[in-house]
């Protein structure tokens, strides 16, 4: 078996090879902790990914997302300290392999042999897509692609990207899950005995570290602990805002002037019981129910604003707000970006001699067509309004965006666009702007690739439409292939 191993630990990675040839597994192995390293090592087709989720150039998530568009065949293990339940869980559903904690690797072997059993764990874009009739729920699927992609943001800029982590706490809600960190034995075992009945989901950890990180990975609703010490660190990191906190103190009231200053929103005594005990708990499930609410209002909230409702394209808010970011991201990783800027020729005319309605119709074909070009998982498409689209490649050539454009052209003027009642050819224009190398200070590169890319559409326009013009932003000349 030929495996690669996303991990900048070498010891870390010489053990998990030694563990499965232990359990007989024979395997030769590459090692690699950057993206282009990454991408370079998908090239030799190897049999299976391993991967950390943290990596000081890198993450885990990422080359998942990677992996997932362009070797969906290979499953994907993730062997980690950090990833976290909730994100095990989002990468499992999306199609990853496996998840491992790093302090249960006696797992490891028999994940590995489910996973090379189970063979393909993903299938490509055409399986995936939805029918455009299927309903009002068929736009999910697009909101949940455009989520995935900010996500792969948020964990890239997230070191530096001190506003994006705060837009992440405001995005994800408290899970109706209490965190139980209680150092004193007898009163853990008590209160996780007693809690669930309660109907409150309780995540247990021993120890400050542990808990700092499942707070970090994860909002929890409520906190009950007895260290003083912890209320202070877990109301530093940016979720700890979002979490009611509990201290289960041993009854001394200097301990509970302490707690309250370090943050605690209340304090209960490790022996209370009876009507004062359950009166906490009651208080505690109803911030887990309303935590519960808040969710499903935020993920809600998440799919009205991401999608535009006519195209199932991303909104221009959502263009707005992510595109920087990409050119961000391209920046740190010293990657190429490519922009296209789209629009259907005559689409007046449409609207004018069909009416509105067909002409909606038309924009949904015409989004549908321009997806089945991209690459699921990575590209994406945002409406700016009217018939006019941008599309973004992330780490894209100039030459390789001219070529997707190329292509989508042809998609478009190819094939009729047909109702029940009419049939009629339509065209579409497009201006391209990239960059092989996006530089490592992008300031406002990100409108001025918007503002190259709009003006090469404006000349294809004028050139007679149904055509594909590159852009070049002044000084990026040496950033550009020539293809």
């Amino acid at each position: 078996m030929q495996l690669l191993i996303v991990e900048d630990n070498v010891p870390d990675a010489e053990l998990t090879v030694r563990q499965l040839r232990a359990a007989g597994i024979d395997c030769t192995w590459t090692r690699v902790a950057t993206e282009d390293a990454f991408r370079d090592a998908l090239l030799s087709a190897p049999d299976l990914i391993i991967s950390d989720c943290t990596l000081p150039a890198f993450d885990g998530i990422s080359a998942f997302s990677i992996a997932a568009a362009e070797t969906p065949d290979i499953p994907f293990v993730f062997v980690s300290g950090t990833l976290g339940d909730e994100r095990a869980r989002e990468a499992l559903k999306h199609g990853a392999a496996g998840y491992i904690a790093k302090g249960n690797r006696e797992e490891l072997a028999w994940t590995v042999r489910g996973a090379l059993a189970r063979g393909p764990s993903r299938h490509r874009r055409a399986s995936d897509r939805c029918p455009p009739s299927a309903g009002p729920d068929s736009g999910t699927g697009s909101a949940q692609h455009l989520l995935a992609r900010r996500r792969v943001l948020d964990e890239t800029l997230q070191q530096r990207d001190s506003q994006a982590m705060t837009s992440i706490m405001l995005r994800r809600a408290p899970s109706p899950a209490a965190l139980l960190v209680i150092e004193a034995q007898l009163t853990r075992e008590r209160f996780a005995k007693l809690l669930p009945m309660a109907n409150l989901e309780i995540d247990t950890v021993q120890n400050i570290d542990e808990a700092l990180e499942r707070l970090a990975d994860r909002v929890h609703a409520v906190l009950f602990t007895d260290n003083i010490d912890l209320i202070r660190r877990a109301r530093q990191l940016p979720s700890g805002e979002a979490t009611h906190i509990v201290f289960v103190s041993s009854g001394r009231l200097l301990q509970h002037a302490d707690a309250l200053r370090a943050g605690a929103n209340d304090c209960v005594p490790s022996d209370t019981r009876g009507e004062h005990f359950w009166t906490h708990v009651t208080t505690a499930r109803r911030i887990a129910d309303f935590a519960a609410s808040l969710q499903l209002a935020v993920r809600d909230t998440d799919l009205l604003s991401t999608l535009d409702e006519v195209t199932s394209a991303a909104r221009r808010h959502y263009f707005e707000q992510q595109f920087p970011r990409e050119v961000e991201r391209a920046a740190r990783l010293s990657r190429p970006l490519a922009i296209l800027m789209a629009d259907i020729d005559h689409f007046k005319r449409i609207n004018d001699q069909h009416g509105h309605q067909v002409g909606d119709q038309v924009l949904k074909e015409f989004c549908q067509r321009i997806g089945d070009g991209l690459r699921l998982g990575r590209d994406w498409i945002a409406r700016f309004g009217g018939d006019e689209f941008a599309i973004v490649l992330p780490d894209t050539t100039a030459s390789k965006a001219r070529a997707v454009a190329d292509r989508l052209c042809e998609s478009i003027r190819s094939q009729a666009f047909s109702d029940q009642y009419r049939e009629f050819s339509i065209t579409a224009s497009f201006g391209v702007c990239a960059l092989d190398r996006v530089p490592g200070s992008p300031g406002d590169l990100a409108q001025r690739l918007v503002r190259a890319a709009d003006a090469a559409l404006y000349e294809s326009k004028l050139c007679g439409r149904d055509r594909v013009t590159a852009g070049r932003i002044a000084g990026t000349e040496e950033l550009v292939s020539r293809a």
